[in-house]
């Protein structure tokens, strides 16, 4: 029998992976959090994902996962369509999550593959993960060293687990991967790009559904807004002035993170840019290209809200 057709036509564009806010006592700082999906919201994002890499999802416990993502999907309030986490380190919490996610009344599902797990025993983690969740599960495809999942995994998963709808893709040469995708899976996949942002132009040319940076999502907007326009040329010069600030960011997911909360306190949504361990502080080399970054990120951005 001919498996049925995913519907893969929701949550095209930008996506952003949202930061968790902590105040002076390193607790979940509610009032940033609201501030940070109000913002997401006004910007014109397709969406929002909670809870994952970006948020510091390895350094929450389980109990304040649930309070961050019972916040988000309540604030929210079907605003935009909203992704939960469900990453953990074991497949208990994991199932928890998405049962929490379900209970909330979230859409969507993100779920990082586990590391080692491989053929049918992949496909019977995320059948578990699934299967008491939300309709739609958008699994994590994240390698910083390595390809990720195999193709063959990918095509086990997509004949094996209904609820499976999304790939998200960040791993060495994403490029390659995402018209790989389309391909095996016959286009059945919604497919999304994060980590792999610096690629941006050429993921849209080969098609990807939705990108998922953190922050900048006045320029991001933009520059995908261009795009759909067919201004082509118009997005990659945009695209080409935040390149230094992508580099910077990019050279390691820490840095990035703290980065990303430090233009936050600037841009008034974030109380403190404080992250937890292992994420350290910058040194002075580091915030004089910080200052200069943020500087030019918040003028561009007023520029783009002006003109």
């Amino acid at each position: 029998m001919a498996r049925e057709k995913k519907d893969i036509s929701k949550m095209l564009g930008i996506i952003p992976s949202l930061h968790t806010p902590f105040n002076e006592k390193n607790k979940i700082d509610i009032v940033s959090l609201r501030k940070l999906i109000d913002h997401t919201v006004t910007t014109g994002c397709a969406g929002m994902l909670v809870g994952a890499v970006a948020g510091e999802n390895g350094s929450l416990s389980f109990d304040e996962k649930k309070i961050l993502l019972n916040e988000c999907v309540t604030y929210n309030n079907n605003r935009i369509p909203i992704i939960i986490s469900c990453t953990a380190k074991n497949q208990i919490e994991r199932i928890e999550l998405s049962k929490n996610a379900k209970e909330l009344g979230a859409d969507w599902i993100l779920c990082q593959a586990p590391e080692n797990i491989f053929g049918d025993e992949l496909v019977q983690c995320f059948y578990e993960i699934a299967e008491v969740g939300p309709d739609n599960l958008m699994i994590q495809d994240l390698s910083w060293t390595g390809y990720g999942m195999s193709d063959e995994d990918i095509i086990l998963l997509n004949k094996n687990v209904k609820k499976f709808k999304s790939l998200k893709i960040e791993v060495l040469n994403s490029g390659p991967k995402y018209t790989r995708v389309f391909n095996i899976t016959n286009n059945q996949l919604h497919l999304s790009g994060g980590w792999a942002i610096m690629g941006m132009i050429e993921a849209l040319n080969r098609g990807v559904h939705a990108l998922i940076p953190s922050t900048m999502e006045v320029i991001y907007n933009k520059i995908y807004n261009l795009y759909l326009e067919n201004k082509i040329e118009d997005s990659r010069r945009l695209f080409s002035q935040i390149l230094p600030i992508v580099s910077f960011t990019h050279q390691h997911i820490d840095i990035s993170i703290k980065f990303s909360k430090m233009l936050r306190v600037e841009e008034g949504i974030f109380s403190t840019s404080i992250c937890r361990e292992p994420i350290k502080n910058f040194d002075q080399f580091q915030l004089n290209e910080v200052s200069l970054h943020i500087s030019e990120i918040l003028e561009l951005q007023n520029q783009l809200i002006n003109n």
